[in-house]
């Protein structure tokens, strides 16, 4: 085989691998991309009509569990809003039903289940967490995980 022929096939050769490394490297990315991807899509499609904080779609039981957890979508807005600080604790059971046990918050003293963690691997939940002053008024309310 002549040099010039030989020569073109180490290129094509060459070539060939560097294509095939690139491949085989980006594949893990483009999987747990597309994992991603269709996690975020699944929460925007069940979240779709519930983002906004409505205390009656928030109190309806058939809506506030699975596969729904129409909780979980508006917690962010209630506490964007601010819609709790301030107000007392009454007004809290009033607004949002009355609260779950402890379950382990002992630093609050209100809890609501909002719904599994918004997590790749969903293995917590995460709660509305509230807080309460000496005068019984929400001091401080925030999303945690158990």
């Amino acid at each position: 085989m002549p040099l010039g022929q030989r020569l073109k096939a180490k290129r094509r050769l060459l070539i060939a691998a560097i294509v095939g490394g690139l491949l085989v490297t980006s594949f893990p990315f483009v999987v747990v991309g597309g994992l991603l991807a269709k996690t975020n899509w699944d929460e925007w499609q069940q979240c779709r009509g519930y983002t906004q904080f409505n205390p009656t779609l928030w109190n309806d039981s058939t809506l506030s569990a699975a596969p729904t957890y129409v909780r979980l979508c508006m917690a962010d807005d209630l506490l964007a809003r601010y819609l709790l600080l301030g107000r007392p604790q009454a007004g809290v059971v009033e607004l949002l039903g009355p609260p779950e046990s402890q379950n382990g918050f002992a630093d609050y003293d209100m809890v609501y289940r909002l719904g599994p963690e918004r997590q790749f691997i969903s293995i917590d939940y995460e709660w509305l967490v509230i807080k309460l002053d000496a005068a019984g008024h929400v001091s401080d309310a925030a999303i945690a995980t158990d």
